[in-house]
């Protein structure tokens, strides 16, 4: 220990200070963790100063270097004696300058026992504060936080009274102060319940009633019995709808896992419908909510939720935004998924058609996919139809979930819709994927289902008449292009290729990372390239390996893609009235 008083002195006089803490400090990370207790000695002796020193410290000396001198200093505030006010203001440069990172706040914690230690320091760092308010940095929750270890009753009754400061950073400060305090006795938790509650009627300001919301909510937490009071204030508060008092009622719903009773939870949905689009992180609370409802089998909670929101929203936001929420949908494939496109389907809106496509795009060739009968009627007509062809408009591009979908209808459909199913399966499906929708059909055709069987029977043997009147018209001369009309097409056909390839060459970031290092295969079954090292080059072979991926293009897009376009934007426009 006398060593390293002796490195940490020469290293003070030396102007080196910051160079060697920085080695020594990931040397006692190994060994015995004694540099916070002899920089606190040797600042208690004042031999040195550690807090001048530390308020020198700049964030330019690298992020990394910079947090870790910061966790020095944090281990080692706790221990020191010196004047609150130098303290403070050490405390606040490294915090603000830590900027965005997510550790920038750590410090507080140490700076709130450094204050605990001492009864003069909270009153000291609580005049400050009022004497002169510091619109970048909070002290006066930090002075009541740690006032409230020494005297809970005094600093709580001190907090309640600036709750309602005409100074709006004070007032809300007080009321951030009263949520973070772990009270032992329950008269002062009623009165902060009700002086913030009585504050934020009268306040107009978003800020204030959002720390309030937090504040009331985390106060109640600690007794349950006055969840009341947290409900009759989101009921005053009815038809505020701020960003940052919606914002809050996000984070309550996310962070608060397990806590928020039903009642609440119900009120805090009920606000957050109301998120604005742009709010993109108010967004990413909500998903990681409704995710954890779909887990609790709320499921119907959270589809009623997102139809509000697009509605209040006007469509602005996609459901791609909640994608947590998706992610836990596609864990209930045959439950919650197939009820969720079967309810968007059904509900005739366009936009919510769109959003069943953006529910499974990321599924590679679709994925097997039933509609749920339970939204069915018997009294409903054509509704095994109208879902049809919803889901060979919609999903068209994925042939096996537009199957799917489809074949999960045919065994209730009526007779009268089967047959114009049977003809939907054939066109615009089977003759534009003659691939994989043949495939399936074979399938189906030796299926124990009867029905099933019938349809793949009847479709086929369609196809097999199609195919043979196109074998019968490619005979005629005038339909095929002459072997010169080919080879001309083709040629105009490449060159668009080259220049398409060209262009997106000359954009490519790997292109410019990889300058002058372009390997072009002339013959051989090897790649060989060059890479420069200054005036010197190294010749590297590297044998070809096979690298392949195949998709199913849709025929019909090069025979009529017009007609297609139009049969498809028919299929999923039909009957919508939004």
């Amino acid at each position: 220990m006398d060593d390293l008083k002796e490195i940490v002195i020469k290293a003070n006089k030396d102007d080196s200070f910051f160079d060697v803490i920085r080695e020594e400090y990931y040397r006692d990370r190994k060994g015995d963790r004694l540099l916070s207790s002899v920089l606190a000695e040797l600042h208690n002796e004042e031999i040195l100063d550690v807090v001048k020193l530390f308020s020198g410290l700049e964030s330019s000396s690298g992020k990394h270097n910079f947090s870790s001198l910061r966790h020095v200093f944090e281990e080692v505030l706790p221990k020191i004696n010196a004047p609150i006010k130098e303290v403070a203001n050490c405390v606040k440069k490294l915090t603000l300058d830590a900027g965005a990172d997510m550790a920038a706040y750590m410090l507080m914690k140490p700076f709130r026992e450094f204050c605990e230690k001492n009864t003069e320091r909270p009153k000291q760092l609580l005049d400050m504060a009022l004497t002169d308010i510091d619109e970048q940095f909070d002290h006066l929750s930090t002075a009541i936080e740690s006032g409230v270890y020494i005297n809970e009753s005094f600093y709580v009754s001190k907090a309640l009274e600036l709750v309602n400061h005409e100074n709006e950073i004070v007032a809300q400060r007080a009321a951030f102060a009263l949520g973070r305090v772990n009270y032992v006795d329950q008269g002062l938790l009623e009165n902060a319940i009700l002086t913030i509650k009585d504050a934020s009627k009268s306040s107009h300001s978003d800020v204030f009633i959002a720390t309030s919301m937090r504040a009331l909510f985390s106060i109640v937490l600690q007794s349950p019995n006055f969840e009341a009071h947290f409900v009759e204030f989101l009921d005053e508060q009815e038809g505020n709808f701020g960003e940052r008092y919606v914002h809050a009622a996000s984070e309550i719903l996310f962070y608060e896992k397990g806590k928020v009773t039903e009642n609440i939870e119900s009120h805090l949905l009920g606000m957050c419908c109301y998120t604005k689009p742009e709010n993109i992180g108010t967004i990413d609370n909500i998903d990681y909510a409704l995710e954890r409802l779909v887990k609790r089998k709320k499921f119907k909670t959270c589809v009623t939720f997102l139809e509000r929101f697009f509605t209040l929203s006007n469509y602005k936001l996609s459901i791609e935004y909640f994608d947590s929420f998706v992610r836990e949908l596609h864990q209930h494939r045959d439950t919650y998924l197939s009820s969720l496109v079967t309810r968007w389907l059904l509900s005739k809106s366009v936009k919510l058609g769109k959003f069943c496509t953006e529910l499974l795009k990321d599924s590679d060739k679709g994925i097997n996919l039933s509609f749920d009968k339970s939204y069915f009627t018997d009294k409903e007509r054509g509704v095994y139809l109208f879902l049809a062809r919803k889901a060979c408009g919609w999903f068209f591009i994925q042939p096996k979930t537009a199957m799917s979908l489809i074949e999960s209808l045919i065994d209730d459909a009526p007779d009268e819709e089967l047959q114009d199913i049977q003809q939907l399966i054939f066109n615009p499906l089977l003759i534009s994927y003659p691939g994989s929708i043949r495939e399936h059909l074979e399938e189906l055709e030796n299926s124990k289902n009867s029905r099933h069987s019938g349809v793949a029977k009847v479709v086929l043997s369609q196809f097999g008449k199609y195919q043979e009147a196109l074998k019968a018209a490619s005979h005629i001369s005038e339909l095929r292009p002459s072997e010169q009309e080919r080879h001309t097409y083709w040629k105009h056909h490449n060159k668009l290729m080259n220049e398409s390839m060209n262009q997106a060459k000359s954009e490519s970031f790997l292109s410019s990372l990889f300058f002058e290092n372009e390997s072009v295969l002339l013959y051989g079954n090897k790649s060989i390239h060059y890479i420069h090292h200054g005036d010197e080059k190294t010749r590297q072979e590297v044998p070809l390996q096979e690298l392949s991926h195949s998709f199913e293009f849709a025929s019909m897009h090069n025979l009529d893609p017009h007609g297609l376009e139009n049969m498809l934007w028919q299929f999923k426009a039909e009957g919508c009235h939004s």
